[in-house]
């Protein structure tokens, strides 16, 4: 043993207390990135007024709004004393998820889009492929067809393929009849059921 005891620490905090210090780390990431490229003051709190006038999605755009959405959502408050008055602050962190990303993309002078986005060119369809089985199951196909098989067409394998898109789970996807005769055969079921 060493003469140096061990001192494990743990700390509990709240999820809205960790979600605010990981939002706040983010903003400060993002301002310590402008401070290092141009040297810029770096801000945090901001009053409501402050606030509105930047007009980021989410949140009003009269100062009065803002303290409402501030106030009904419990977002710290720091005051500050300008020109001999109390004026409320509020942290970055607080702001909803949208005005906060795109403060963050103010901060890191990420340009905003513009316009609406091009369409996609029309495609052709594309034939979805089977579900990846394992190896030691069978398609979702394959019992309803086996009971098909036995039951209403009376051992005709062709009559139960006929029937079979009518007795499947919704949203299974069927193979061709080459590609279930293949399934089939790995299966062992051709010898079977096929004449």
């Amino acid at each position: 043993m060493s003469s140096i005891e061990t001192f494990p620490l743990t700390v509990q905090v709240t999820a809205d207390e960790w979600a605010f210090a990981q939002r706040r780390l983010t903003y400060l990431e993002a301002l310590l990135l402008r401070l290092v490229r141009e040297k810029k003051n770096i801000q945090e709190w901001y009053r409501a007024s402050e606030l509105a006038a930047m007009r980021l999605p989410g949140l009003p755009d009269t100062t009065d709004g803002v303290l409402r959405k501030a106030t009904s959502g419990r977002w710290p408050r720091k005051d500050i004393i300008i020109k001999g008055r109390k004026v409320g602050t509020y942290h970055v962190a607080s702001l909803p998820n949208r005005a906060f990303d795109t403060l963050i993309g103010r901060v890191l002078d990420v340009p905003e889009l513009e316009g609406t986005p091009r369409p996609v060119p029309n495609l052709p369809p594309v034939e979805a492929p089977p579900p990846p089985t394992a190896p030691n199951t069978a398609p979702a196909w394959v019992l309803p067809l086996i009971r098909l098989i036995k039951g209403k067409a009376e051992g005709d394998l062709a009559r139960a393929w006929e029937e079979l898109p009518n007795n499947v789970p919704f949203g299974t996807v069927l193979p061709t009849a080459e590609q279930a005769v293949m399934v089939l055969m790995d299966l062992g079921l051709m010898e079977k059921f096929g004449r």
